[in-house]
């Protein structure tokens, strides 16, 4: 199928790339070829719906328009939207505030992220141990929408203060497609890779029954060395993504679809933090450090329209399995110079989890003098976390006495320096409600609820020294249950000044669950034996305006939320295991605006979005080293400052579609942790492309070639310090991306 977005010019299509913020819209040519901004549909919300009519913040970004700019990560373009900070250090592991709700910004943070991730409808978020976070390839993906503020409503405790949604291409009965690509990507200061992939659309049986195919292979190139055994680029790894959807139609009523997805990822040696700010390397590591991971999707969902209202189930189950080597020696004290393999700590991390959720939907359609939605949610998740931590001397000893230690059950374990794990199960149950009314056809009225009831249960089991030394010589035996139950409401109301121009106010709640510490309780280590959930209100104000019959749109919206109880990670200071309290309270406040605008120049698109926050805490708290952090501390990942502007100029040329654009983003200054040890982000990056295209042939043929920090600007995106009990004083980074060429060439049969 040739889609609406396709059947433009590559002129038009390119467009889309150049609006960074609320809705990357299509373009209409209904006027006899005058480009106009159109409205891009999203369901969001659980309904289809035009961007500009819900009252919220949500930016959208255009598969296609991602593919053709050969974005192939998140961290590629979320920060374009204002408000969002993101750390991306490694694949599958990155952190995501929105509006300065992020408490802490470190990947490997075990703290269930603030934000969510779903695909369609079904979240990945973990309730209880954070752990992958899936980064889909745009390629063959619908849109990636991102829903600003807490949707608590909508998602429950998946979604604290907002959501990055995925959503995938669904297939068509109207006949066979195929596209392929293959990109190579060129990093300033480390290596190449290779990513390529495939996708069909295969109609079945008539007009009933149609499936889409897809499968990415992927590479991902090293940048990081280890300057003690000088090796470089030494964090290179790759993964496959496999997609199958089932689409069936057995009557004109009733659709099911069926999803499968798969992803996995394996590096050799997984290094991703620096000991400096001024380059992608480190001295620490003493040998490699093996990580793989992979995650699934199985769902079904069933939908029967009735005359006047439809019901649909939506059938979930979500499975990662997570396997990590690491050498932490520096954890404690910086290996000496000339240190080997042997005089390391090893930790080996065996992270699993599987989660069932079932939504039953119930939605009103045809006539009725209110638009409705109710809807009961259940999600059961279960989780299996062990830890081994020891040293390597330790461990080759216990290799060379293995006919004699093998005879005592659990001798490696009592020996180490840590063996522990984590059962646990977390559930939530749910009712749900929303309604809308509209009055006058300009005043929209709506309001939402959800009633919840959170169960956590499991037991931290430990053995080995820093187990018993955080138990008084014991053995860890702990099991605890925290039930939790609230409401979460939402509130909004918007004005239609004119057909052009709207107004809207909103207000949301949020939650994100508690949980049981995953170590000892102490009193002498500040360490509580459970944390409580954490909560925000969002308080929002908005305008959306178009002028110069629909070729400008300028929108704009300024916000306050008020954060309860927010969580964060602590490590204890005798044995620098992590746990999670809750801060007190915290504010965010701040304001987004955009601005897109088809010049009178044909073919010339300029594009502009900024915002500040003012993130910070409003308690005084203690952390675990005993730093006093006042009221009034910045939050972690709270930029006080973002913008990005774009320009990007099209035309034809011979037969061939060209595209020139040129971007310029910059983050502000906010701090990798509560104690604001380092300051991080404070810089911009430049970025630039050309994409050639040959629509009239068959196979449409497409060369893009895109550079993204053509300045390669090299800046610490997160981290922090501490002082080690030997007393020496230590920092480790996260840092951006460096320069990197993307070719990409494509094709559509």
């Amino acid at each position: 199928m040739i889609t609406a977005f396709n059947r433009l010019s590559l002129a038009n299509r390119l467009y889309l790339l150049t609006l960074p913020l609320a809705s990357v819209s299509q373009l209409s040519l209904a006027d006899a070829g005058k480009r106009q901004i159109e409205e891009v549909i999203v369901t969001a919300t659980k309904r289809s719906e035009n961007l500009r009519d819900i009252p919220a913040s949500i930016a959208h970004f255009d598969g296609s328009a991602l593919e053709e700019q050969g974005k192939l990560n998140l961290s590629d373009y979320l920060q374009e939207t204002p408000g969002v900070v993101l750390n991306n250090a490694t694949p599958g592991f990155m952190r995501i505030s929105i509006r300065g709700i992020g408490i802490d910004n470190s990947p490997n943070s075990t703290v269930s992220s603030p934000v969510g991730i779903l695909i369609g409808d079904t979240s990945f978020s973990d309730p209880y141990v954070a752990s992958i976070t899936p980064d889909l390839s745009a390629f063959d993906l619908a849109s990636v929408e991102v829903l600003k503020g807490p949707q608590g409503t909508v998602f429950g405790g998946a979604a604290l203060s907002g959501a990055v949604r995925y959503v995938l291409e669904p297939p068509h009965m109207e006949g066979f497609e195929a596209k392929a690509f293959s990109q190579l990507s060129d990093v300033s200061h480390g290596g190449e890779a290779y990513t390529s992939g495939v996708s069909a659309n295969v109609p079945l049986y008539e007009d009933k029954l149609a499936a889409r195919l897809g499968f990415v292979k992927r590479e991902y190139p090293g940048v990081f060395d280890n300057r003690r055994t000088g090796e470089e680029d030494v964090n290179d790894g790759g993964g496959e993504q496999r997609r199958a959807l089932l689409r069936w139609l057995p009557t004109d009523k009733l659709s099911v679809n069926l999803t499968y997805l798969h992803q996995d990822f394996a590096v050799d040696d997984a290094v991703y933090i620096a000991d400096n700010r001024e380059e992608r390397s480190l001295d620490d590591v003493l040998f490699a450090q093996p990580s793989n991971h992979d995650f699934s999707l199985k769902s079904m969902e069933l939908r029967y329209d009735f005359e006047h209202f439809r019901v649909l189930s939506l059938t979930s189950k979500i499975t990662k399995d997570l396997y990590n080597v690491s050498d932490i020696s520096a954890t404690f004290n910086s290996p000496p110079s000339g240190a080997g393999p042997d005089e390391g700590i090893i930790s080996v991390v065996n992270h699993n989890s599987n989660a069932l959720s079932q939504e039953f939907r119930f939605q009103s359609s045809g006539d009725w003098w209110v638009d409705w939605i109710v809807g009961l949610y259940s999600y059961d998740y279960e989780m299996y976390f062990d830890i081994f931590i020891n040293t390597v001397a330790q461990q080759s000893l216990n290799s060379t006495l293995a006919p004699i230690v093998g005879l005592v059950p659990g001798f490696d374990k009592e020996t180490s320096v840590l063996y522990a794990f984590n059962d646990a199960t977390a559930t939530e149950h749910a009712v749900f409600f929303d309604l809308t009314k509209t009055l006058w056809d300009s005043l929209h009225f709506a309001v939402g609820a959800r009633y919840y009831e959170t169960v956590v249960e499991g037991g931290y089991n430990g053995v080995g020294v820093l187990a018993r030394a955080a138990n008084n010589g014991q053995a860890v035996d702990i099991h605890e249950e925290i039930i939790e139950d609230g409401v979460s409401p939402r509130y909004s109301v918007k004005y239609d000044i004119t057909e052009e121009h709207s107004v809207y106010v909103q207000a949301a709640r949020g939650f994100r669950f508690g949980g049981i510490q995953t170590i000892p309780s102490s009193e002498v280590e500040r360490v509580p034996s459970t944390y409580k959930s954490d909560k925000i209100w969002n308080y929002e104000l908005g305008l959306r305006s178009s002028w110069l019959e629909n070729t400008l749109q300028i929108d704009a919206a300024i916000f306050e939320i008020e954060y309860t109880d927010p969580q964060i990670q602590q490590k204890t200071q005798t044995t620098q295991l992590n746990f999670r309290d809750n801060v007190g309270a915290a504010k965010s406040s701040g304001y987004e605006i955009s601005l897109r605008w088809l010049t009178p120049i044909d073919g010339l698109t300029l594009a502009a979005s900024g915002g500040e926050v003012d993130a910070h805490t409003t308690e005084e708290f203690e952390d675990s080293n005993r730093n006093l952090i006042p009221p009034g501390t910045q939050m972690p990942g709270a930029a006080d400052s973002q913008y990005a502007v774009s320009a990007s100029y099209f035309n034809t040329l011979f037969g061939v579609d060209y595209n020139v654009y040129l971007s310029y983003d910059y983050i502000g200054k906010n701090f990798g942790d509560l104690a604001q040890t380092e300051a991080v982000n404070d810089f911009s990056t430049l970025n630039g492309g050309l994409s050639l295209a040959l629509n009239e042939l068959r196979f449409r043929p497409q060369l893009s070639i895109n550079i993204s920090n053509i300045r390669d600007t090299t800046n610490a995106i997160g981290g922090g310090s501490r002082t080690l009990a030997t007393q020496e004083e230590q920092a480790i980074f996260t840092l951006n991306s460096p320069r990197t060429l993307n070719a990409r060439l494509s094709f559509e049969f």
